[in-house]
């Protein structure tokens, strides 16, 4: 059976001891934070999650009721779908999860875990790391597509009333790399003609650097994660043009944060013309894409 049970219905059956087993779907930090009392954890993102559900369930009849964070959330019906297929015979999920229970005027009980990082940036200067960041390309041509990571040199993100408001991420382009190519021979061709005048001329413009202008809370594109809508400029082989970001970060303990960018670049706008089929006729082979996939992972800690 696979149906679902009201925050009332759910109270009455603890209260009255009737047999349940009660699990709390979500990860640990947000069991330890908070859950209904009397409920174990098994989080359905982990792949073991069928296996720690042992554990708590004594056998496939007994009767389970799952729960996730809310309504808006899918983890409960994801983790009553896992148990269903598993061949426990009497799911339940809890209408409107662990938010309708709150909202019910129901308590809640702790317990231990690490903790849940506060989802708020703290006003300062974060300083990137940039032994735990870089960038990351894809480049694309007729014959399939490239990829390779380029150094973050430095760089630092200032953020005021909770949204980074300035700051600049300077990239080593002399530290271009190819990832892909397994033949020593061509992969030192392949990076020796990225470096050269053809397209970055990294003898001459040895750095790029994207200058944050300003950036937008975007509070509905994401529960787990906080994601700004980034007004800023990229300067790269000598020309600066406005380059506007989606940026996602997520709050690490001790006043870190690792953010991610992910774009799609059109060179030529920044001088880079080689191959493309938009200013050369007549390339055969040469055709290269005029779009460079870009992801871009930071990692930062407030000074």
């Amino acid at each position: 059976m696979l149906s679902s049970i009201s925050t009332g219905e759910l109270k009455s059956l603890l209260d009255s001891g009737g047999p349940v087993c009660l699990i709390d779907v979500l990860p640990p930090e947000y069991y330890g934070d908070g859950h209904i009392p009397g409920a174990g954890n098994a989080c359905v993102y982990e792949v073991a999650f069928l296996e720690n559900l042992t554990g708590l369930a004594s056998g496939r009849d007994l009767p389970l009721v799952v729960y996730g964070a809310s309504a808006r959330s899918h983890e409960a019906a994801v983790a009553a779908e896992k148990l269903r297929r598993a061949g426990y015979r009497d799911v339940r999920e809890l209408a409107g999860g662990l938010a309708a229970w709150r909202a019910a005027g129901y308590g809640l009980e702790s317990g231990e875990g690490p903790a849940v990082v506060e989802m708020a940036l703290k006003d300062g200067l974060y300083a990137v790391d940039t032994s735990a960041s870089r960038l990351e390309w894809t480049g694309r041509n007729l014959n399939g597509r490239h990829n390779g990571t380029i150094a973050v040199s430095g760089g630092e993100v200032e953020v005021k009333k909770g949204v980074p408001a300035g700051g600049s991420i300077t990239l080593d382009m002399r530290s271009i790399a190819n990832l892909d190519l397994k033949d020593e021979g061509y992969n030192s061709m392949l990076v020796s003609h990225l470096k050269s005048d053809d397209f970055f001329d990294v003898g001459n413009y040895p750095s790029a650097v994207y200058a944050i202008a300003g950036s937008e809370l975007l509070p509905e594109a994401s529960s787990s994660s906080l994601v700004y809508q980034v007004t800023g400029s990229l300067e790269l082989k000598g020309v600066r043009r406005d380059l506007p970001l989606t940026a996602e970060v997520v709050l690490q303990p001790d006043d870190q944060l690792k953010a991610r960018v992910l774009c799609d670049l059109d060179r030529t706008h920044w001088g880079v013309l080689y191959g493309s089929g938009r200013f050369f006729e007549k390339l055969g082979m040469h055709l290269v894409n005029e779009i460079v996939t870009v992801e871009l992972f930071l990692t930062a800690k407030l000074r």
